[in-house]
């Protein structure tokens, strides 16, 4: 395949030198460019203090970096016990198998479908582990139904939104919301150009700005990826 043959993708979060080579055994240009920056935080004793008060309580975990985060503190930390740990995604249940921590997934890679695993629990403890930007469907869960609850900050997002022309690139791809607001917040797209997604949550805030997204269901950048060339070559 020659080079003009490719496809140009812009990627708003950074890639590994694996994603670039798969890329390019499916005949697509891609370039990254990080449109967020995140800042893992340390535990302050106020929040170990906190966590360690509630034993019984289960752990959730929607983000690989918030399991980063906490991997760094740790041992500041009571031992899991028997209680739970969710995970969104099958990324982050990874980043907890590499604590040693076995997670339990949810249907579908979101936190929608999270809840209604979480309907199914006999528990009424939570600990979510987030970061500054999350979305509130899961405290509005735990409102609704009375649930001892806390939010734990353990990270930070910081929009970033680096140079960039726009029309050089066929599609464009989004790995979380926050990256779809911090491109959006400095750039408009003509409305031909696709948009791809990873997930629903972030599928849904593209909406907001564009009504060209295509969503890739399973949380992985080679499937967005193999999404990406499908539909660009179909």
């Amino acid at each position: 395949m020659s080079l003009t043959d490719k496809k140009n993708i812009l990627f708003t979060r950074s890639l590994s030198s694996e994603h670039i080579m798969y890329a390019e055994k499916l005949g697509l240009e891609v370039t990254a460019k990080p449109f967020i920056q995140i800042d893992l935080m340390p535990l302050s004793k106020e929040k170990t203090d906190l966590i360690n008060s509630k034993p019984k309580s289960n752990w959730i975990f929607t983000s690989q970096n918030a399991v980063k985060s906490i991997a760094e503190n740790l041992s500041s930390l009571i031992a899991l016990g028997e209680k739970k740990v969710f995970a969104v995604g099958e990324k982050t249940a990874e980043e907890l198998l590499k604590i040693g921590i076995e997670a339990l997934l949810p249907e579908q890679h979101n936190s929608q479908s999270l809840l209604l695993l979480l309907e199914k629990q006999s528990a009424s403890s939570y600990i979510h582990f987030s970061g500054n930007l999350r979305q509130n469907n899961i405290s509005d869960f735990m409102t609704e139904k009375e649930f001892d609850f806390e939010e734990i900050e353990c990270y930070q997002t910081n929009l970033y939104q680096p140079d960039v022309t726009i029309t050089d690139f066929d599609a464009i791809c989004f790995c979380s919301p926050s990256a779809v607001y911090s491109f959006f917040n400095r750039y408009k797209i003509n409305e031909t150009v696709p948009c791809f997604a990873i997930g629903s949550t972030t599928a849904v805030k593209l909406l907001d700005f564009s009504e060209h997204v295509v969503m890739s269901e399973n949380t992985n950048v080679y499937s967005l990826l193999e999404i990406c060339h499908n539909y660009l070559n179909s």
